[in-house]
This record gives C-alpha cells, sequence and structure tokens, in this order.
C-alpha cells in the first residue's frame, strides 16, 4: 500500500485538542460552542465509525478565556497526538499561539476569533478562521 490508502491503514485515531471556556466571563457562549464541539464529534465517531474509519480523540482544555490559561494548554497539548494536530483556539490564546504555531507546525482553527488578517492565506497560512474572523462577525 502506497500513499493515503496506506496512511488511512495505519492511522487507528487523530488526535484533537480543544481549548474551550466553559467557565468564566464567556461560559454563556463558550459551553454551547464546546458542548456542540464534543457532540459533533461524539457523533462521527458513533454514527460513522470516525472519519474514513479513524476515530478522533477529542481532549478538552479549559481555558476560562484566560490567555495564560489557554497559552498554558497549547503548550501542554501541543506535542500530543499526531503531526496533523491543530483544533479550536479562543481569542485571547490565539493572539500568543499565533507565531508559536508556525513554529511548531501546528494549525490552528479559530472559530470567529481573532486577527482580521488570518482571513488572508498568506498572512498565517496555517490558521483557519471558519466561517469567519472576529471582525467580520455581525454584533
Amino acid at each position: 500500500m502506497t500513499g493515503l490508502f496506506a496512511a488511512q491503514a495505519q492511522a487507528q485515531e487523530q488526535y484533537l485538542p480543544s481549548l474551550v471556556y466553559r467557565t468564566g466571563p464567556y461560559a454563556p457562549g463558550g459551553i454551547g460552542i464546546a458542548d456542540g464541539i464534543s457532540d459533533y464529534i461524539t457523533l462521527i465517531n458513533e454514527r460513522d465509525g470516525g472519519i474514513n474509519g479513524v476515530r478522533i480523540e477529542l481532549e478538552e482544555c479549559e481555558t476560562g478565556y484566560e490567555t495564560d490559561r489557554g497559552v498554558e494548554c497549547y503548550e501542554r497539548l501541543k506535542d500530543r497526538g499526531s503531526d496533523n494536530r491543530g483544533g479550536p483556539v479562543v481569542h485571547g490564546d490565539r493572539l500568543r499561539a499565533d507565531p508559536e504555531g508556525r513554529e511548531d507546525g501546528i494549525t490552528l482553527h479559530t472559530q470567529n476569533y481573532g486577527r482580521a488578517d488570518t482571513a488572508y492565506g498568506p498572512v498565517l497560512d496555517w490558521v483557519f478562521t471558519v466561517p469567519g474572523t472576529y471582525w467580520s462577525t455581525p454584533r
């Protein structure tokens, strides 16, 4: 076996860190986001057996929407799992994790948070701002 099929045959589980904020000043919004991510990963694993047969191992780290706690979570979780790492990161954490993400080779997903220039790929080509940035979200 070669290429993509060999990688799929070898991979049994894909690690996905998730920096959440179920506590702190923004907990009312963070709880729903964290629960939604967790529920969706559970659905994919239970209903579909993962993605192409690769189950997802989700590990949450509580930040309380505090930058220092978020950076600590990033540092603690960045070396776990495979080389294809990345996960949702909250606004304050992301501003400090952006340069480290590139140095560490970690793809970051920032759901409606962070710098507007992350939407322009050549600026921060390892940061994905799906569905938008903090500044593109209607207020």
